[in-house]
């Protein structure tokens, strides 16, 4: 009857070079080649992916200017807060840069109660998603209000209006930081917030 040997490393023990039993039994020299370990060098990369992107979100770009829209010019500003951005340019309304309505047709006997339906609508909605992701905050009704140098202080007013009717109350007026004597006096309402020029951080003032 045939005996049946244990498996085991005996054939490699039993192999007639030298080199190849003392690496069987473990006495060899290690090997000059490693294994590399990429997992923690993965975990620093994913690390170092977040907190560029967390500090891109805290200090990025507040807005971006429109082509159409040349901005007010202020000398006493303060940083901008991340906020949502009513763009107004002389031809149209923009909310979020999606076009809100013509700006062209906007006049006191069109809007007997200063209140601009579409816009308003589209406020409403943004504050009801706002406080549906935030349960547990109070809506603190921040806005930034980008407008057009030459637009009518009556399409301003019936924006700020129906910003108030929406709950948006704490409204900033984006403008261009500038030197003392490159803004014009009362160029720029009260409440303003400076955007940058020349790609500085924005601000803005109270």
């Amino acid at each position: 009857m045939p005996f049946v040997h244990k498996p085991g490393k005996r054939l490699v023990v039993n192999a007639p070079l030298k080199f190849v039993r003392e690496r069987a039994k473990g006495h060899g020299r290690s090997s000059g080649y490693a294994d590399l370990n990429v997992t923690p060098m993965v975990d620093m990369l994913t690390m170092l992916v977040i907190f560029l992107l967390q500090t891109f979100s805290a200090s990025g770009e507040i807005l971006t200017i429109s082509k159409d829209i040349t901005m007010p010019k202020a000398f006493n500003a303060t940083p901008l807060e991340p906020a949502p951005i009513i763009a107004i340019s002389m031809a149209k309304i923009a909310f979020q840069g999606q076009f809100v309505m013509d700006s062209t047709g906007i006049n006191n006997e069109k809007f007997i109660d200063f209140v601009l339906p579409p816009l308003k609508e589209r406020l409403e909605r943004n504050r009801d998603q706002w406080r549906l992701h935030n349960p547990s905050k109070s809506f603190d009704g921040q806005i930034i209000i980008q407008s057009d140098n030459s637009v009518n202080f009556a399409v301003i007013k019936m924006i700020m209006m129906t910003c108030a009717q929406a709950e948006y109350t704490s409204m900033n007026f984006a403008v261009l930081r500038t030197g003392r004597g490159d803004a014009a006096v009362g160029e720029v309402p009260p409440g303003g917030a400076a955007a940058p020029e020349g790609g500085e951080a924005p601000a803005g003032g109270g």
